[in-house]
């Protein structure tokens, strides 16, 4: 196989993607080391991206826990400013 044939197959096999790698780990033939890298950088952009909404979640549970915690407060309170504020409350956990 001669040197354009060569470069040609190689940018063949890169344009097809982690698939084609895959396929060729399921076939027994060796990794390609580069489509490996990929798919790992894939997977650490992945892991991050959950990681930073994991972060974002937690925080309005968080948020939505002191602000029932406040409103039963209010409640077991029966004061009648209190029990107005709840109404706030209760729009902002549901907002």
């Amino acid at each position: 196989m001669d040197a354009a044939a060569a470069k040609s197959n190689t940018e063949e096999k890169k344009s097809k993607g982690t698939n084609s790698s895959k396929r060729r780990r399921f076939n027994g033939e060796a990794d390609d080391d580069e489509a490996e890298e990929e798919e790992e950088q894939c997977d650490m952009e992945v892991w991050e991206t959950l990681r930073k909404s994991f972060r974002q979640v937690q925080s309005v549970l968080d948020q939505n826990r002191a602000l029932i915690q406040q409103a039963n407060d209010n409640h077991q309170s029966r004061v009648q400013d209190n029990l107005v504020k709840n109404v706030d409350l209760i729009r902002q956990i549901n907002g």
